[in-house]
């Protein structure tokens, strides 16, 4: 935001009539843009997830802050949620399908073998070491 602009908080939002909130959520809106720049990672890859703590909207949950996790897809630049949810504009970014192994995430007493898959953005991520 600019200097001297209001902050979020004191910004009026504008509420959806309650009889459209139906319609919005059965029909959304397309969030797929064009982005000036290419992805950063492809299929395969090991990433690292940001251990950022945020006190904003964030689509990056806790349980999986600072892991280690492979690239299984792309999905295409889209509509950032986090700048957009506070009016900070679109700030599309590339979005990725990514695998955490479930020991990964929740230690070596997790329930067996598993895995769980994430949406999750390019600026969420680095590349993952694999040590």
């Amino acid at each position: 935001m600019k200097p001297g602009s209001p902050s979020f908080r004191q910004r009026r939002l504008t509420m959806l009539p309650k009889e459209m909130v139906a319609v919005a959520i059965a029909t959304g809106a397309p969030t797929l843009r064009a982005i000036g720049t290419l992805p950063k990672f492809r299929v395969g890859d090991v990433i690292k997830t940001a251990n950022d703590s945020v006190s904003t909207h964030t689509r990056l949950p806790g349980y999986a802050r600072d892991k280690r996790g492979t690239i299984v897809a792309y999905e295409g630049a889209h509509v950032f949620p986090d700048s957009h949810s506070i009016g900070l504009g679109e700030r599309p970014n590339h979005l990725y399908r990514v695998r955490f192994e479930s020991e990964t995430l929740w230690g070596k007493g997790s329930d067996g073998p598993g895995a769980v898959y994430l949406n999750l953005w390019e600026s969420y991520l680095t590349v993952g070491d694999l040590s």
